[in-house]
């Protein structure tokens, strides 16, 4: 059996974070994760590094973490990080004290902030509302979160770190006042195998209750969905928010060829599939057009939502953002941390904090450093030849530490450089390059690391070739490989399809279905 100094479970932004900041000290580190990393909540927000400003009235504590990690991300991760700014307006419905009240806050917070006349807001984003009626810049900027998410993980492996997707846990031997062992099982092949940890980091998520349940100690989480919808092309210059304090649809963030409009909030009874409906999807399109009219001339692509561990304390808009770390030495387990809540934004710091309290459990003095270790050094656009240099900057955005084992791939086949998804501009050479990625086991996986498939025809135009770059690398079948991934990209696609788009989607369906003879699941969750 395997024995190891720290074993984090989860493969999330926090996960990932604590296993490099751990890596990073010198400490032994296994990170296991049930599916593909940065599946849960971490890929499903709306990539906003946000400035502080949204929580400075209602979270004033959430606000200042966020105003000052989110300078330290964008020294430490700046490929990942569109730093576009951003603007809160106000319409005439809106509450007109709390202009005052959100310019207080921000000065009390760190938040930086200036207040902008109408005109200079409408200079900054001409598809405002014309009905404005205050105005503040802010420091928001768009983050792509999966890049981020995989530029941990491989930091956290060159550090030294074992990091492993699609194993889930079984179950924790519980000795006398620790957990023991740890059984887990390969969720592709079955395979069983277990580790002796010294410390166990819970990193789960919505799902961090039941894995404190297995080593019988209780953890309270509130679990809450947030939707998002996302519409084709760019509406936005930078961020724009409503001024007034957070509710549904008030976030509109840019974020590479599209426009993502949030977020609903609605507490769920415990984790499960969380999905986007058709009210979601008209609340958000309803209250995003009130403050950038241009939005209703978009057309909505896909709508998904994620789940969020909040506070126990209070339910959806009411619980706070801020984090939780819970040492369970009381509960009777010595040896177990849990961390809770947070923004992607503040993962750093969560995961700064979870780190320091495993280094406690393990009698270690090592402080962190990942607030000053950059995820990778930016050196540069490269010297490319050919086709190649029109795409360095977007690829250097997408895959930071990894940028050049991806535009090595790229050159060194022999159509590599062959546009294959239109919509987001992938080349042929970087989906054969994740493709042989042992990490890499379906078809969604390959997505989330090149942004196949994520733009205005959600995977109807690449889809065959996605799979032809995979299908030979791996013994699952290739009919049901795109059979689960078509039916996972319908599941974000139904709750937005109306008129002349339901008319087109359905003959996509059919050609999908007739010509190939696949079976396109319906419905959502």
């Amino acid at each position: 059996m395997a024995r190891v100094e720290a074993l984090v479970i989860g493969g999330g932004a926090t996960g990932a974070g604590v296993a490099r900041d751990l890596a990073l000290r010198g400490v032994e580190v296994l990170l296991l994760e049930r599916g593909d990393f940065c599946n849960g909540a971490s890929g499903g927000n709306h990539g906003m590094l946000h400035s502080g400003a949204r929580y400075a009235v209602k979270d004033p504590g959430s606000a200042a973490d966020c105003a000052s990690e989110s300078r330290v991300l964008r020294r430490i991760a700046p490929y990942c990080i569109e730093d576009c700014g951003g603007v809160f307006v106000s319409l005439p419905e809106d509450d007109p004290t709390y202009p005052d009240r959100f310019e207080r806050a921000c000065k009390s917070t760190g938040v930086v902030y200036s207040p902008l006349t109408v005109q200079e807001a409408r200079g900054i984003e001409p598809e405002l509302s014309p009905e404005i009626r205050s105005a503040f810049s802010v420091n928001d900027a768009s983050l792509d979160p999966f890049a981020l998410v995989l530029g941990n993980m491989e930091s956290a492996r060159d550090a030294g770190a074992k990091v492993l997707n699609y194993k889930s846990i079984q179950s924790f031997k519980v000795g006398r006042g620790s957990i023991d062992e740890v059984i887990f099982r390969d969720a592709v092949t079955g395979e069983a195998d277990k580790v002796k940890p010294e410390v166990v980091v819970n990193a789960a998520g919505a799902w961090a209750g039941e894995l404190a349940a297995m080593a019988r100690v209780k953890l309270e989480v509130q679990v809450d969905k947030g939707t998002m919808v996302v519409i084709d092309g760019r509406h936005t210059r930078g961020l724009v928010n409503r001024l007034r304090s957070p509710t549904n649809g008030d976030i509109v963030v840019p974020n590479h060829s599209s426009t993502i409009i949030g977020t609903t909030s609605a507490p769920m009874s415990r984790p499960g599939p969380a999905c986007a409906t058709k009210e979601d999807v008209q609340e958000l399109s309803q209250q995003a057009t009130r403050i950038c009219p241009s939005l209703a001339k978009g057309r909505a692509v896909r709508a998904y939502a994620g789940i969020r561990a909040l506070s126990p304390a209070a339910t959806g808009r009411d619980a706070s953002r801020g984090y939780q770390v819970v040492e369970h030495s009381r509960q009777g387990v010595d040896n177990l941390v849990s961390i809770l809540g947070g923004k992607l934004t503040t993962y750093r710091l969560m995961a700064e904090k979870t780190a320091d309290l495993a280094c406690l459990t393990l009698g270690s003095t090592r402080s962190g450093r990942t607030a000053q270790a950059p995820l990778c050094e930016d050196e540069g656009e490269p010297h490319l030849e050919g086709s190649l240099q029109m795409y360095s900057r977007r690829i250097w955005r997408k895959y930071g530490p990894g940028r050049e084992k991806v535009l090595a791939a790229c050159a060194q086949r022999s159509r590599g450089t062959e546009v294959v998804c239109s919509c987001e501009q992938v080349l042929l050479g970087e989906l054969e390059h994740f493709a042989a990625h042992p990490d890499v086991r379906t078809l969604s996986d390959l997505t989330r690391r090149t942004r196949a498939g994520m733009g205005y025809c959600q995977s109807g135009m690449c889809a065959l070739q996605a799979l032809s770059s995979l299908a030979s690398r791996t013994e699952q079948d290739p009919k049901r490989m795109l059979e689960e991934f078509l039916s996972e990209r319908w599941k974000g696609l139904s709750p937005v399809l109306e008129g002349d788009q339901l008319r087109q989607e359905v003959l996509k369906r059919y050609l999908l279905t007739g010509t190939y003879h696949l079976s396109i699941r319906e419905g959502g969750c």
